[in-house]
């Protein structure tokens, strides 16, 4: 780390300082002067995670698993966003093409520790489950929860009879109910992860999600 430098030095030796003796000198423990530390790093912009996880490793002499621990802590303790946050990063999951399918499920790669906790727990409040036993940043989930999931997501306010799809979308529209569009769109979702003929664009994808569980077009 010989030679690490960051861009605004007065500002993080402030709020170190103003941080760390909040409660006392000595009172932080060093797991948090740790990652109050990182907090500080990411804010001044030496990182962008997760893409930087390896420079950070590198430059911290840690290991992977010991940096992604670290960025978890920041984000709950400085870092905390809303659910409607929540649901636009898993979009943006959804945009960049991380997702694969295998048989009748879904594998998406989720690299934010703060991200896949929300869908941990959307999945689990469907009481359903997720596999990430192989991979932390791996989500496994079955079709018929993440119908259950996006279902839940849009919640009571969505109305099935208000919405017209278009393009490659229109097929929606012959959904007999809602519980049956959210499946509709499910399993069409698994085609196009599973890069099938014929299946929806992650284009149209993410055109569906910003419509079903944002209430949002475009």
């Amino acid at each position: 780390m010989s030679g690490m430098a960051v861009s605004d030095p007065k500002t993080f030796c402030e709020d170190f300082l103003a941080e760390y003796c909040l409660s006392g000198l000595g009172r932080i423990s060093k797991r948090d002067s740790d990652v109050l530390v990182f907090y500080l790093l990411l804010r001044d912009g030496r990182y962008k995670m997760p893409q930087d996880i390896f420079k950070a490793c590198r430059e911290l002499k840690l290991t992977e698993a010991k940096v992604r621990n670290l960025y978890q802590e920041v984000q709950i303790k400085y870092l905390q966003y809303d659910e409607s946050e929540a649901k636009r990063r898993f979009i943006s999951v959804v945009e960049s093409g991380s997702i694969e399918r295998n048989g009748q499920k879904l594998t998406l790669i989720v690299r934010e520790p703060l991200l896949r906790q929300y869908f941990e727990e959307w999945v689990a409040a469907q009481k359903g489950f997720t596999d990430s036993s192989f991979n932390k940043n791996l989500i496994v989930i079955h079709r018929d929860t993440f119908a259950l999931v996006l279902d839940s997501l849009a919640g009571p306010d969505f109305d099935k009879a208000k919405v017209q799809f278009k393009g490659e979308l229109k097929f929606l529209n012959d959904a007999e109910n809602r519980s049956g569009l959210f499946r509709m769109f499910a399993e069409e979702f698994l085609k196009s992860a599973g890069k099938e003929a014929g299946s929806i664009s992650i284009k149209g994808c993410v055109q569906g999600l910003k419509l079903l569980i944002m209430h949002a077009v475009g």
